[in-house]
């Protein structure tokens, strides 16, 4: 039901200003601008349909279908603020609020408030549909930032020349999280020494600190080593609020510990682009930082595996401080010739576009590895190759091979992947 209204608030929106407006767009999508200028609204959206095959060893994935992503949004401008509401239908309740915002001009940049992703790793803030893969890479919120690509705050971003910087401050709270009292910071700049039609070199350094506080989620790094609905690695754990305590020493399980964590991740950014050939490396370091007690029950049941090292028989499994080193190295290569834009005002790359009515083939792929190097042989990895065909400019279908490698449990599931993607 929350959804169907959502869908007649942008009809009912939609609708009146068309009949205030002066001038209505359609080339590229419905636009509707009201006769003074001061208001605008277009409708946009994306289907991102996709099937699931695992080849299964340890674990016990489904093979299943899926709707990765079904949105609606409607964005436009009222005066000197722009805004944004984007609602994705695959997800339930209020956690399926996606760029949520109010911006405006300032300072020869721009200010947002509302919930939108923070500025860390080019590959998170390159949108899903502009992805060369069907999955991002663990630098992202598929790993490091596990479930935290976007964030109640307010942000601020610039552009000149060939450089990008942002700056944020947020809740770490989204949308689909209970509220909390938890707080964080994110600032990315990048460089681009480079950048024509045809060959781009981008350099991008970000940084990133989130402190849990009262009622705070639990912090962690985590992983789907085999691609999206696959079998799941928990990486690093970061204690939140006190309430996310169970149990008491002695017990068969517990988890305890000192509340209220920390995050403080720092990522490196290098991108080229040649012709129709496009490579893209990220490397990110995050420092985990709290106490923690688990029973070995609770250590098992969190992590898939029984802890490799000494547990006391009261005090249990101990965490501390944790190092995560996690990296990726990407390469594609567009067989029809075409050449992967470059947007320098976001530091981020688009997709490539065919000409109608010819299509463009695409070729990729990528290795990704995370590690927790204070737990002893915590690792998961995975190879992807992907192949890639535009049917046009908003239309594209996927095929993604992912072997996946868990070091920890020692489990090899692959998948193999497809996706009808479309965007308006």
């Amino acid at each position: 039901m929350k959804g169907w209204g959502a869908c007649c608030v942008i009809a009912t929106l939609l609708f009146s200003l068309a009949v205030i407006a002066d001038e209505a767009e359609t080339t590229g999508g419905l636009k509707i601008i009201s006769d003074d200028g001061n208001f605008s609204a277009q409708l946009g959206g994306r289907i991102h349909f996709d099937t699931y095959i695992f080849d299964k060893d340890l674990e016990d994935p489904v093979n299943t279908t899926d709707f990765r992503r079904a949105r609606l949004f409607v964005k436009g401008k009222v005066w000197q603020w722009d805004y944004k509401l984007e609602r994705d239908f695959a997800s339930d309740g209020t956690g399926g609020l996606r760029d949520v915002y109010l911006a405006t001009e300032l300072y020869n940049g721009k200010l947002t408030i509302g919930n939108f992703k923070p500025g860390r790793s080019i590959n998170e803030l390159t949108s899903s549909n502009d992805l060369v893969l069907m999955e991002r890479a663990a630098t992202s919120a598929s790993g490091i930032f596990s479930g935290r690509g976007r964030q109640q705050g307010i942000g601020w971003n610039t552009y000149w020349c060939c450089h990008t910087f942002s700056l944020n401050l947020f809740n770490l709270r989204n949308p689909g999280e209970p509220r909390n009292s938890g707080f964080g910071s994110a600032a990315r700049l990048t460089w681009a020494p480079i950048s024509s039609a045809i060959s781009t070199l981008h350099l991008g350094i970000s940084q990133s600190y989130e402190k849990a506080n009262q009622d705070t989620p639990d912090i962690l790094a985590e992983v789907a080593y085999a691609g999206r609905r696959g079998p799941e690695q928990l990486i690093a754990i970061t204690p939140g609020g006190a309430d996310n305590f169970f149990g008491a020493f002695g017990d068969d399980e517990f988890f305890l510990g000192d509340a209220g964590g920390h995050a403080n991740i720092t990522g490196l950014e290098l991108a080229v682009t040649y012709g129709s050939l496009f490579m893209q490396a990220e490397y990110a370091y995050g420092q985990f930082g709290g106490k923690l007690y688990l029973s070995e029950l609770t250590f098992e049941e969190f992590f898939g595996q029984p802890a490799n090292f000494f547990c006391d028989p009261i005090s249990g499994c101990f965490i501390g401080d944790q190092d995560v080193h996690t990296w990726y190295i990407l390469g594609s290569w567009a067989i029809s010739g075409q050449s992967k834009p470059y947007d320098a005002k976001k530091g981020v790359f688009k997709s490539i576009k065919p000409s109608p009515p010819e299509g463009a083939w695409e070729l990729a792929a990528r290795y990704n590895s995370i590690d927790n190097r204070d737990l002893r042989h915590l690792q998961a990895s995975n190879f992807t190759l992907g192949l890639n065909y535009y049917f046009n400019p908003k239309v594209r279908l996927m095929m993604n091979i992912t072997l996946g490698d868990d070091n920890f449990t020692g489990d090899k599931t692959n998948q193999f992947a497809v996706r009808l993607q479309g965007v308006w």
